[in-house]
């Protein structure tokens, strides 16, 4: 009844492996790369924008002198 609890100081302990199977785990880690991948992506696209208004501003200045 208490496999994997052990008394230390007068406070059980849980000493229990975690109940995350091994499928479960490796969903979670396929879930947190395309994630990353996500956030990844939407940076790079922020990144090209800033920069493409940067130019636009610049060729608007060229032009306008």
């Amino acid at each position: 009844m208490y496999d994997g609890l052990t008394m230390k100081n007068g406070r059980l302990i849980n000493e229990r492996p975690n109940g995350i199977t091994g499928i479960q785990e490796a969903l979670n880690i396929k879930k947190t790369l395309k994630r990353a991948e996500k956030i990844q992506m939407y940076s790079e696209a922020v990144s090209l924008g800033v920069q493409k208004a940067e130019n636009v501003e610049d060729m608007n200045e060229m032009f306008l002198k």
